[in-house]
């Protein structure tokens, strides 16, 4: 599949993860009340959490064994059945710790706990990672759409008053097991061989091999969560509510970044163990969408305030000068994805890459705290630490990408160069186009180790 379908198909993916809680917010806010919205909410965010962990970074580290062993369906089959025996031994770790804080640590029940446990279910049966990674995002974007489809469906038959907040919740929970069900005929083909292979050892191996990608995933789940609680403990909840409505313009241009990221990391995957000079070749074309990330920063700095002032009116216009200040993140962020993400994650410094991520999340925390501390706007010291963080994050992994691109892209290793044997014929053209395309640097070939 090219580049612009699985980008296309990624897009309707994403699509509907966004517009279907838009649709149903409106009507759950009206039929289920503050009070009930505020449990239905906090319900599915715990839930969000508890996934988080069972996921266990795999969506980074085995997405990338996808695609670089798509031509070896044996290899496949025991990489999926890995993750999941390992995804089900941290299901049921997260769910006996659940079940014992909740009713006291957690403001949930344990009936509706187990609820939002469905979408920790969900994610062992709907390998979106694998899809992504073999750039079928088209099947895995069918299971979605179909789920979302169904759940705002029952949504709207089933809940109508505040007494279903149980059954609001399950609908919503369920929706990555529908999504699994819908899309179980694709993984078919896999079969179940690989799961006789399975093994502590491999269990074990998996749980190495991913700490790094789930180290990542915290981070940013932190970096999404911890702003408000700050901006509220310094400022107030006023100053939370205007911070929250600035950082909602920027919310919506997260989908096109994960879009793009999962878009170019199963090829630049696959060309990092067997061909390094077309993957590095990639990466320089990635950094093209950079025309993109400067476009949403512009639109954030000139239209999002008078949007806020249409939309929310003259009571938020507090919100003005933070959104100009967030205004620069989208480009940042667009270039940590091409020099951080693409590069440093799939050529050897994946170390480095986790070592960066812990920095920058302390970069985050200490200039949030004395910044907010000291500023008469509080929102905006906040902010100003969010963009030393992809300051500092955009810094040290261009330095590697300009440091070490130049060697990996003119000399892969004699272990590339046999791995990718049996497929020359097949990639000869793309490896002497991707040459063609890397720029020339001066210099011995290093890397990092």
């Amino acid at each position: 599949m090219g580049l612009r379908a699985q980008a296309s198909n990624l897009a309707v993916l994403h699509a509907a993860d966004v517009l279907q809680p838009l649709l149903l917010l409106p009507y759950a806010a009206r039929v289920l009340g503050p009070e009930h919205f505020g449990q239905y909410a906090y319900a599915l965010s715990i839930g969000q959490i508890a996934s988080t962990v069972v996921d266990y970074g795999f969506h980074w580290t085995a997405q990338r064994e996808a695609a670089s062993a798509r031509h070896e369906p044996a290899t496949l089959a025991a990489i999926l059945a890995e993750v999941c025996v390992t995804k089900m031994v941290l299901l049921l770790v997260v769910t006996l710790v659940g079940l014992a804080a909740a009713d006291s640590f957690l403001a949930l029940s344990k009936p509706m706990f187990l609820s939002v446990m469905l979408i920790s279910v969900g994610s062992i049966m709907f390998p979106a990672w694998l899809f992504i990674g073999l750039e079928r995002a088209w099947q895995a974007a069918i299971g979605v759409v179909v789920a979302r489809v169904l759940a705002l469906i029952a949504f709207f038959a089933m809940v109508k008053s505040p007494g279903q907040l149980d059954i609001a919740v399950a609908t919503q929970a369920a929706i990555p097991l529908i999504s699994g069900v819908v899309t179980l005929p694709f993984l078919v083909a896999f079969g179940l061989g690989g799961f006789r292979s399975v093994s502590l050892s491999r269990i074990a191996a998996q749980l190495r091999n991913g700490w790094r990608g789930f180290l990542f995933t915290f981070v940013e789940r932190a970096l999404m969560t911890l702003p408000v609680p700050l901006v509220e403990h310094f400022g107030g909840y006023a100053a939370a509510g205007q911070y929250s409505i600035a950082e909602k313009f920027v919310s919506a241009t997260r989908p096109f970044f994960r879009v793009m990221s999962e878009t170019f990391l199963p090829r630049v995957a696959f060309y990092a163990r067997h061909d390094p000079a077309a993957g590095i070749a990639l990466v320089w074309r990635s950094l093209s969408t950079l025309i993109v990330g400067a476009s949403l920063s512009l639109f954030l700095y000139f239209f999002a305030p008078y949007l806020i002032l249409h939309l929310f009116g003259s009571g938020y216009s507090d919100a003005i000068p933070i959104v100009r200040t967030m205004a620069v993140l989208p480009v940042l962020m667009n270039a940590n994805i091409c020099t951080s993400n693409l590069y440093m994650f799939n050529f050897g410094h994946e170390r480095a890459w986790a070592i960066l991520t812990v920095i920058g999340l302390a970069v985050f925390l200490a200039l949030a705290y004395i910044l907010s501390r000291h500023m008469l706007n509080p929102s905006i010291g906040v902010v100003a630490a969010i963009i030393a963080r992809e300051s500092v994050v955009l810094v040290v992994s261009a330095a590697f990408f300009l440091k070490f691109a130049a060697g990996r892209a003119r000399t892969p290793s004699p272990q590339s160069v046999a791995e990718a044997l049996p497929s020359v014929a097949a990639t000869r053209s793309l490896r002497a186009s991707a040459v063609l395309l890397a720029p020339r640097w001066g210099g011995q070939p290093r890397s990092e180790r």
